[in-house]
């Protein structure tokens, strides 16, 4: 129960902020204009682009020592969680975004609202299919890991998938198919969650005058 819990707290606070950075990426990389902006984006999609061993080796080197010193702790697992997941929220992001005609940022700038609450009240909601998009596979990638997350995980901070992995080392299959199936009914549930909580994108037609 340790790592079950520990693996739904994990995933529910690394899953939003991951969907959020993504969003806001590509916000900057599709509306912005500013020197280096290609190196940026290639360098948003590294992380995605690099072994999952590789990535949890570089965590603990980098995070072992001080001033940032959070190996073994629950914090390390969110930020590689945040970083890992982060470009397929950039992507589906830019997709939807590009969609949109930057005339809608524009006539909002001009009513004189600002690039945070153009953002929140004008795009974000006609970005809600990239932000499910997002915050899915944030969640169930969270869930699922394991090439980073066994070497990132400790005796406090035990993921499911390295338990589930250590359950079928010892030859205890029972347990662990079925704390899969619990893993699966979890997250078809956090799906649902999810769907209805961002809901669907709406569009409205204006209705037809005659004269």
């Amino acid at each position: 129960w340790n790592s079950f819990w520990t693996t739904i707290q994990i995933s529910a606070i690394s899953a939003p902020i991951t969907a959020g950075l993504g969003l806001l990426t590509a916000y900057i990389l599709v509306r912005q204009k500013f020197w280096g902006k290609d190196i940026f984006e290639f360098l948003t999609m590294l992380s995605f682009a690099i072994p999952g061993t590789v990535i949890g080796v570089g965590y603990i080197l980098a995070f072992n020592v001080p001033p940032i010193e959070i190996t073994g702790t629950g914090v390390i697992l969110v930020v590689c969680f945040i970083f890992r997941n982060m470009p397929t929220g950039i992507r589906a992001g830019i997709a939807a975004m590009s969609q949109l005609d930057p005339s809608l940022d524009e006539a909002s700038l001009t009513l004189g609202a600002k690039s945070f609450t153009t953002l929140r009240r004008i795009l974000l909601p006609l970005l809600r299919p990239a932000l499910i998009a997002a915050l899915v596979f944030s969640f169930v990638r969270a869930m699922t890991a394991i090439s980073a997350v066994i070497f990132l995980v400790s005796a406090d901070y035990d993921m499911a998938t390295s338990y589930i992995l250590g359950r079928v080392e010892f030859g205890d299959y029972g347990l662990a198919i079925a704390y899969s199936s619990v893993l699966i009914l979890v997250m078809l549930a956090a799906i649902w969650l999810i769907q209805i909580t961002v809901g669907k994108r709406e569009l409205g037609r204006r209705d037809s005058f005659e004269f």
